[in-house]
């Protein structure tokens, strides 16, 4: 009821106005709670959550497509409440945050983000590391690096970056990404600082298949050679003999015919020297045993043969021989490849799980069980290989 003046009287009338707007909010207001009861979705109970969490994190891992490998990404799930909490931990951010914005669009989910993002926080500043003797072996755990749990080897002066630590060894990640763990004692760890003061000024690399790093009396310093592909900062260089310096500050003088010097690390393997490099390169070591694991000239296994063979003439490759599938330019057939292509196998297992490098005329170069041998896709060379032409898959083209 509202007061109104008419002819100098006052009185009260109800105002149809008025109870007209009101009524019509309120129906206004009931339409929208009705179709927000129409269409809302019930609550999920937290089973069917947790299956659906489930379900984005291994959908998220199928298209980053992410190499256990390469990269550290072990992210679990609980559900409380309707509260999802992503435990783990991960060297990936991308994925990792991507799953969070996935989970978080389920209807009154709630995320919590506890997943350790590595290098570990308490490793603090010293997250980078150089190998400190000739050649190291990684191992896939822990105190576990010789034979068939080496995973891959690194040679002195490679740079590792640290992840984490446990039971006094490292989980480390190579300039290829490959992970691995490292004894300790085998590597000189560094902040980041330290590590560009270390590699200030002019390098040398390894150029000979080996050389014995001596003291400057000439005694030497360690029970392995210097292989083939190593780099350290050099000195200074003299007529017959070149002087290094060893991660922990140590000197070593090297044969100056043995290494090539360069003004800086960012020059080392940025040349590209075409097929014919890669080829020279990969003759030197016929006849070399098989090595599980190997990647120097003390042994090699398949793909680190390749690896190695493309780096010293400045082309970067993966690791493992289905990773290398992965990379270049497919070539199907035979007829069609070139020399310095890569070409694969299927052996002991389905997809490609062997390499080699084709030197034309069907010839190829691989490091098989056999030791590093060259053999033929043609029958009626005496270097033919029955078995492996047959397990052919197709080549890759890497050298342009």
């Amino acid at each position: 009821m509202r007061k109104h003046r008419r002819s100098g009287q006052i009185y009260t009338r109800p105002d149809s106005l008025c109870l007209g707007l009101l009524c019509l909010g309120l129906a206004i207001m009931f339409l929208i709670l009705a179709a927000g009861c129409k269409h809302a979705q019930p609550a999920l109970s937290d089973a069917e959550i947790l299956t659906r969490a489930k379900a984005v994190i291994e959908t998220t891992l199928e298209s980053a497509k992410l190499s256990d490998e390469e990269t550290v990404f072990e992210v679990s799930c609980s559900v409380d409440g309707g509260t999802v909490t992503l435990t783990g931990e991960a060297t990936e951010k991308g994925p990792k945050d991507l799953i969070v914005a996935n989970l978080s669009e389920i209807p009154s989910v709630k995320v919590v983000d506890s997943v350790k993002m590595l290098p570990d926080p308490e490793l603090g500043d010293k997250v980078w590391a150089v190998v400190a003797e000739p050649v190291i072996n990684l191992g896939d755990a822990p105190g576990q690096s010789e034979g068939k749990n080496t995973v891959t080897q690194a040679r002195i002066g490679d740079i590792l970056r640290l992840l984490k630590k446990k039971d006094g060894w490292y989980l480390v990640q190579m300039t290829d990404n490959y992970l691995g763990w490292a004894d300790p004692d085998l590597i000189v760890i560094f902040d980041k600082t330290g590590l560009d003061q270390f590699w200030s000024g002019e390098v040398a690399l390894v150029t000979s298949k080996m050389t014995q790093a001596t003291d400057a009396h000439g005694t030497s310093l360690f029970d392995m050679r210097l292989v083939q592909g190593s780099v350290l900062p050099a000195e200074s260089a003299g007529q017959d003999r070149t002087k290094l310096r060893l991660p922990g500050g140590k000197e070593a003088f090297v044969k100056a015919l043995d290494i090539e010097v360069f003004p800086g690390l960012d020059n080392v393997f940025a040349e590209e020297k075409g097929a014919a490099g890669v080829l020279a390169t990969a003759k030197q070591y016929v006849g070399l045993p098989y090595l599980w694991g190997g990647c120097t000239s003390y042994g090699f296994d398949c793909s680190g043969f390749t690896q190695f063979c493309m780096k010293m003439n400045g082309y970067h490759i993966r690791r493992d021989a289905n990773m290398q599938y992965e990379q270049g330019t497919p070539v199907r057939l035979i007829e069609d490849l070139k020399p310095g292509d890569l070409v694969f196998f299927e052996t002991y297992r389905p997809g490609p799980s062997h390499v080699g490098i084709y030197l034309g005329d069907y010839r190829y170069i691989h490091s098989g069980s056999s030791g590093l041998s060259i053999n033929s896709f043609y029958p009626s060379h005496e270097d033919y290989s029955a078995s492996l032409a047959g397990k052919f898959l197709q080549g890759r083209r890497i050298i342009k």
